[in-house]
C-alpha cells in the first residue's frame, strides 16, 4: 500500500544504520529478547486494562516486524546469522 511505501522510504536510513552496526551492538537481538520477556505480562495488562503497556508492546512488535522485513529482503542467510548470533564481549 501507499502508506507502507512511505514508511519504508522514511525509515530506510535508520534501517541501513542498524544493519551496519547491529553485528557489533546486538541491538535487534536485545529488542527481541526484551519483547519476548515482557510478553508474559501482556495477558495481565489486558486484564487490568493497562493500555500503555499494550501500546508499548504493539509498537515494539511493529518495529521488529519492519526491521526484519528490511533484513530479510536485503541480506543473505549467512548475513542474517551474523545479526542473531551476537555475543557480548567480557
Amino acid at each position: 500500500s501507499a502508506d507502507l511505501k512511505l514508511l519504508e522510504e522514511a525509515t530506510i536510513s535508520v534501517c541501513k544504520s542498524l544493519v551496519e552496526k547491529n553485528p557489533r551492538t546486538g541491538n535487534l537481538g536485545s529488542l527481541i529478547k526484551v519483547f519476548l520477556s515482557r510478553t508474559k505480562e501482556l495477558k495481565i495488562s489486558a486484564e487490568c486494562q493497562n493500555h500503555l503497556f499494550i501500546w508499548q508492546a504493539h509498537n515494539a512488535l511493529f518495529i521488529i516486524c519492519c526491521l526484519l522485513k528490511v533484513f530479510i529482503s536485503r541480506m543473505s542467510e549467512e548475513e542474517l546469522k551474523l545479526h542473531f548470533t551476537y555475543e557480548e564481549k567480557a
